[in-house]
């Protein structure tokens, strides 16, 4: 995992390395990129204001403008030459009071403003009002106290109704603000969001490169400690079957089980430094495999022959089914490591019973079962069984010698030659593994 980790950022890390200075330089940039863009819709949102909605009324005049609105020959003008005007904005001084100047400004384009489509009966309403200053006016108690609606026909089948209210500027600057404060909030918290998100991926790739940086001092450690150890152990099996040899035939009954035992263990630790070495060579990609025709069928016979004595020593019943499999490409060295691990692992966790071999072809694949009458495997053991230096918690198997690594070994073979391995096991009952593999390499 920390491997993965690793891969993906050094692929990313030239840009990564420069994400916060990105953020100090574009934070700067989106905010005048947000007050332009906000002085942009404010200008937009005015300018619908002044062309569609009339601008400054005030409450204490409104009874004033009233009165006054109609018999405005300026105004009667004005909303008159709507109709026909060919300018897209017309505007005029409506009345002043006490120094005061109120304008209607208003656009001739019906799909603008508040146009809207109304029925015949309403337009003939107000044909007999084009010359007049309004078609209505009239107080909409839904939009405020300050809130004035003006309808006038503008052609054939729409009218355009105009509002007069201070109100309409007040909403649009409130609402101006608050948009260009949700904004911000919206561009600070995705900033904080991406440092933090900075941080925790930086913080990550240290711990994962401190994790490979160890990892591979522990393989280093593994492959020179196993490398110092095999010969001194090598050099002591041999000195043990010399020393089997000089023993006088009448002194060989009284030692003969310390000699086994002696025997057993330095074999238990050669077998630790074989798999400590392997485990090095597939972790560092140095596993050679030496693809080539083989017979898989001379493979198997000669393993299940080598493996007889051993079963023979715990009085199991040792039974072979074989089917004609037909030659293959792979490796058959590594074919005889995988079998020997199944059976070992077969014969060892098997108290008494039977132990069987199988083999068939499957379609494109060749097929080997190793089934036992043994002790079983606890469900809850099943999805870690193929893990690195993992050993099954059972009270009935606690006594048996191993390092947790044959199982990886061998699912790691399997892989390597194009196959693959399952398990099936009945706690108490037994287990069955089987692994494939394809009658062509590529």
């Amino acid at each position: 995992m920390p491997s993965i980790f690793l891969k993906v950022r050094n692929l990313v890390k030239p840009i990564y390395s420069f994400y916060p200075v990105l953020i100090i330089i574009a934070i700067p940039l989106l905010l005048i990129v947000n007050t332009f863009w906000n002085l942009r819709s404010f200008n937009r949102d005015v300018n619908f204001l002044i062309r569609h909605h009339g601008v400054s009324l005030a409450s204490s005049v409104t009874p004033f403008l009233e009165e006054k609105l109609s018999d405005s020959s300026q105004a009667s003008q004005v909303l008159s030459s709507m109709v026909d005007a060919n300018d897209d904005l017309i505007s005029a001084t409506l009345l002043s009071k006490n120094g005061q100047e109120f304008a209607i400004i208003a656009s001739s384009d019906p799909s603008a403003g508040f146009s809207e489509e109304v029925s015949q009966d309403v337009l003939n309403n107000f044909a007999a009002s084009l010359n007049q200053p309004f078609a209505g006016l009239s107080y909409d108690p839904k939009e405020g106290a300050n809130v004035w609606n003006v309808v006038v026909p503008i052609d054939g089948s729409h009218i355009l109704s105009m509002k007069l209210s201070t109100e309409y500027l007040d909403s649009i600057l409130s609402r101006t603000s608050r948009d260009s404060i949700v904004i911000l909030s919206i561009l600070v918290a995705i900033t904080i969001a991406l440092l933090v998100n900075h941080f925790i991926f930086y913080m990550k790739s240290l711990q994962a490169e401190k994790l490979e940086e160890i990892d591979k001092l522990k393989d280093e450690f593994i492959s020179m400690a196993s490398h110092e150890l095999r010969a001194p152990v090598t050099a002591l099996l041999g000195y043990l079957e010399l020393l089997r040899g000089k023993i006088p035939k009448e002194a060989l009954p009284v030692i003969q089980s310390d000699l086994t035992i002696l025997n057993q263990l330095t074999n238990d630790l050669n077998s630790l430094i074989n798999e400590l070495l392997e485990v090095s060579r597939i972790e560092q990609g140095r596993l050679k495999v030496n693809l080539t025709q083989t017979d898989l069928n001379s493979i198997v016979n000669e393993v299940v022959r080598n493996m007889q004595p051993l079963a023979a020593q715990k009085n199991l019943t040792f039974t072979f089914s074989q089917a004609d499999l037909p030659m293959i490409v792979t490796d058959p060295e590594r074919v005889k490591q995988i079998m020997n691990n199944l059976i070992t692992n077969a014969i060892k966790y098997t108290p008494q019973g039977k132990v069987n071999i199988s083999s068939l072809q499957k379609s494109s694949l060749a097929s080997i079962t190793v089934s036992d009458s043994g002790v079983g495997i606890p469900p809850e053991e099943l999805p870690n069984l193929f893990s690195k230096f993992h050993r099954i918690k059972e009270e009935k198997t606690k006594d048996e010698r191993g390092t947790g690594l044959g199982l990886w070994i061998t699912k790691q073979l399997v892989e390597t030659l194009g196959g693959k391995i399952y398990v099936q096991s009945i706690y108490g009952s037994g287990s069955s593994f089987t692994f494939t593999l394809p009658l062509t390499h590529n």
